[in-house]
């Protein structure tokens, strides 16, 4: 929620010899933006098994999209052992950090095989990719259905993500 907001809008204009070039206009709002606390439930089914030996070790990581291109990772969850179902523990996050409270901002969902050492490293598999924003994220929560993940080459999905829970906290 907005509690306040006050508008003002500049002209930066360049003088080249007679002309005069306006480089740009811009509409700025101030105000003090309440952030909701966001409790997400994460688990995934059927993941592809990238293992040889046993099941995969899967966890999970989020990005945020950047201003200016890629991704920032915000969030990595643990590793779950020998499983092809995994239900990570709840995230909880401030809305703000993750996406600016703009609740249809798509974030980049990724679910690695853990091969080896403790945590992320360069040799963890990538098992599948989503993007998601949160209103499609709480939708899923609300209506129970199931997300599909891809690996990026095939048109069969190389799992299912499952929002067990989306909860808006104050």
């Amino acid at each position: 929620a907005v509690v306040s907001t006050q508008s003002k809008q500049w002209y930066q204009r360049r003088v080249h010899g007679d002309n005069t070039i306006t480089v740009g206009t811009v509409a700025e709002n101030r105000g003090t933006v309440m952030s909701s606390t966001i409790s997400l439930g994460l688990s995934a089914r059927d993941l592809k098994d990238k293992d040889f030996f046993g099941k995969s070790d899967p966890y999970v990581v989020i990005s945020r999209p950047n201003m200016g291109g890629g991704f920032s990772t915000i969030l990595t969850s643990e590793t779950k052992q020998n499983t092809l179902n995994p239900d990570w523990d709840d995230f909880l996050f401030k809305e703000a950090e993750w996406n600016g409270n703009d609740k249809e901002l798509n974030l980049k969902i990724e679910v690695y095989d853990d091969d080896g050492k403790k945590g992320p490293d360069g040799k963890d598999d990538l098992i599948g990719t989503a993007f998601y924003s949160l209103k499609q994220l709480e939708a899923a929560a609300l209506l129970k259905s199931l997300l599909p993940l891809s690996d990026g080459k095939k048109k069969k999905p190389s799992g299912q993500l499952c929002v067990r829970s989306y909860r808006e906290l104050q």
